[in-house]
C-alpha cells in the first residue's frame, strides 16, 4: 500500500502532535488520530447527515483517550457555557507550554480569509502565547503564528455552537509521559479500547433505530442514488467526510499491518473505497457514488465483526 503523505482534516491530532512535540515527545498524528478510536464507525445524526465516526465518541474524549493510552498524562479542562473567558487560567497554563483548545467555531477565526463560509464547523488548535491583547496560534489548517483579540478568541471559544462538546472553553495543557510501552504493549491496549468502542456504539439510540454502521451508509448510498442529497450535504462529502475517511481508514491500515493482517487489509480496501466514492461524487456521477457506497457498507461491516472479535 503506497504511503499518503498530504493535507487532511486532522486538527485535534495535528494540536494535540504539536502541543505532545513542545515537550519533546514526537508522536505522529496519524498515530493519535487512530489510538483515539473516535473514528471508527459510522452514523447518522438526526438531521440525516452521514459522519464515518463512532457515536458513542467525540473528539473531545477521544484525544484524552488517545493520550492516556499513549503512557502520558494531560490537564484537560471545561468551563460552563456562560462563564468568562479563563484568561487567568490560560496564562497559568500557557507559563508551562502551549495549549490546545477545542473546539472552536471555524467561522468565527478571523484570520482565515474563508471563514464567512465555516460557520458551525468545529476545529481545534494550538495556542502558543498571550501578548497583551492578542493570543497567537498555531491552526494547523494551514496557518501558523496566527494571531486573533481576546475578543475574537471568546467568540470562537465560548461554547453553545456544538451539541456533543457540553460546556465552554475547553483546553488540554501541561502534558507528562507517565509511561513508557513497547509496540506489544501499545497495541493490546489500544485493540481492547477499539472493541470496547464498537460495542459502546451498539448500545447508543442512533444504533437502536438502525442509523449506525453499515445500514446507515446504505441508507445515505440510496439517497444518492435517487438524487435526494442537496448541496450542502454534497459538500460535506467531497470536501470533508469521505476524503478525511480515506485519510483516517488508511492510517488504520498501517497501524494494523504488523498485528492483525485482516483489518489492515480490510481499512487499506476501505480507504480506497472512499477515495472511489469521493471522486464519484464529486463528479456527480450519481449511481457510480452510490454503488461505491453500497461497497463501502459492506467493508464497514466486515470491519464492525472483525473489531468485536478482537
Amino acid at each position: 500500500m503506497n504511503a499518503y503523505i498530504g493535507n487532511g482534516a486532522y486538527c485535534y491530532a495535528n494540536s494535540a502532535a504539536m502541543m505532545l512535540a513542545a515537550k519533546g515527545e514526537t508522536i505522529e498524528p496519524g498515530l493519535l488520530e487512530v489510538v483515539s478510536g473516535f473514528s471508527l464507525g459510522a452514523h447518522l445524526i438526526p438531521s440525516g447527515l452521514l459522519f464515518f465516526d463512532n457515536c458513542s465518541e467525540t473528539p473531545d474524549s477521544g484525544i484524552t483517550r488517545a493520550m492516556e493510552l499513549l503512557g502520558f498524562r494531560v490537564q484537560h479542562r471545561v468551563q460552563e457555557e456562560g462563564t468568562a473567558l479563563p484568561l487567568y487560567e490560560l496564562r497559568e497554563a500557557l507559563d508551562q507550554g502551549p495549549v490546545m483548545l477545542g473546539p472552536l467555531d471555524m467561522g468565527k477565526l478571523v484570520y482565515n480569509p474563508n471563514h464567512n463560509n465555516l460557520g458551525g464547523c468545529d476545529h481545534y488548535v494550538l495556542a502558543l502565547e498571550i501578548r497583551e491583547h492578542e493570543v497567537w496560534l498555531h491552526d494547523p489548517a494551514g496557518f501558523p503564528y496566527v494571531c486573533l483579540t481576546l475578543e475574537q478568541l471568546n467568540e470562537a471559544w465560548k461554547g453553545g455552537v456544538f451539541p456533543w462538546s457540553p460546556g465552554a472553553y475547553r483546553f488540554w495543557s501541561g502534558p507528562e509521559r507517565v509511561e513508557q510501552l513497547d509496540v506489544k504493549e501499545l497495541h493490546q491496549r489500544v485493540l481492547s479500547w477499539f472493541r470496547e468502542t464498537m460495542q459502546n456504539q451498539y448500545q447508543t439510540k442512533a444504533a437502536e433505530s438502525g442509523r449506525t454502521g453499515k445500514q446507515a451508509i446504505l441508507h445515505k448510498a440510496n439517497q444518492i442514488r435517487d438524487g435526494a442529497i442537496d448541496m450542502d450535504e454534497w459538500s460535506h462529502y467531497v470536501y470533508f467526510a469521505l476524503p478525511v475517511g480515506a485519510r483516517r481508514a488508511h492510517d488504520y491500515g498501517s497501524f494494523f499491518k504488523n498485528n492483525h493482517g485482516q483489518l489492515s487489509g480490510l481499512k487499506y480496501k476501505q480507504s480506497r473505497q472512499f477515495g472511489e466514492c469521493q471522486s464519484r461524487l464529486a463528479a456527480r456521477h450519481w449511481q457510480a457514488a452510490a454503488d461505491a457506497m453500497e461497497a463501502l457498507a459492506e467493508t464497514e461491516a466486515a470491519i464492525e465483526e472483525a473489531l468485536l472479535q478482537l
